[in-house]
């Protein structure tokens, strides 16, 4: 029977799908939105920016909202893993989780300054294409990163966990502890 550790899966589908939001929005916006707008009359151009940064602001709000608790809560469950499995936590771990919340929070404010309406935001909506670009490369660095802390990822997931947990008279006889490793005389099981 497959067995799924439901929490990781959706906050796992959280943040992916709060990531594909937030940054196919920025790609539509730099080499769709913003090329198809400059021939239109100043007075279109400005009505359409007013629109669709009415509709593109919520999105904003709602993938950093889901990009930030789903981000925490797994960097807090992954501390636990490695905690729970009395593993060393890598060396770079933090720090390359460090720079990645810190170049999130950067694409956040760029993606919310490009959606908003105030006055003080206006000059980065003057140069939205910069500021588009900008926030592309950092969110193209934030994806690396994401690669590079999975690879080093070692600890168990929470199944494992859970399983390491139950004490060895209770483990099921066709079941090997995964502290163990399966010897000739130790049935296995089939895939």
């Amino acid at each position: 029977m497959l067995e799924f550790d439901f929490v990781g899966i959706v906050l796992r589908w959280m943040h992916i799908f709060a990531a594909i939001a937030l940054v196919g929005g920025l790609l539509f916006q730099r080499f769709v939105l913003l090329p198809a707008a400059l021939p239109l009359e100043e007075s279109l151009r400005k009505e359409l920016c007013e629109r669709s940064s009415r509709r593109w602001s919520k999105i904003v709000m709602v993938s950093a909202l889901f990009l930030l608790v789903s981000g925490l809560v797994n960097f807090i469950l992954t501390m636990q893993l490695f905690k729970g499995a009395d593993l060393p936590i890598p060396k770079m771990y933090h720090l390359l989780f460090g720079i990645k919340f810190l170049l999130a929070l950067v694409i956040f404010f760029l993606a919310s300054a490009l959606a908003g309406r105030g006055k003080g935001t206006q000059k980065f909506r003057d140069h939205a294409a910069r500021w588009l670009n900008v926030s592309l490369v950092l969110a193209t660095l934030v994806v690396a990163i994401s690669g590079i802390l999975r690879t080093t990822h070692v600890a168990p997931n929470a199944l494992e966990m859970d399983r390491a947990m139950i004490p060895s008279n209770e483990v099921p006889s066709n079941e090997v502890p995964s502290n163990e490793v399966p010897s000739e005389e130790t049935p296995s099981k089939e895939l």
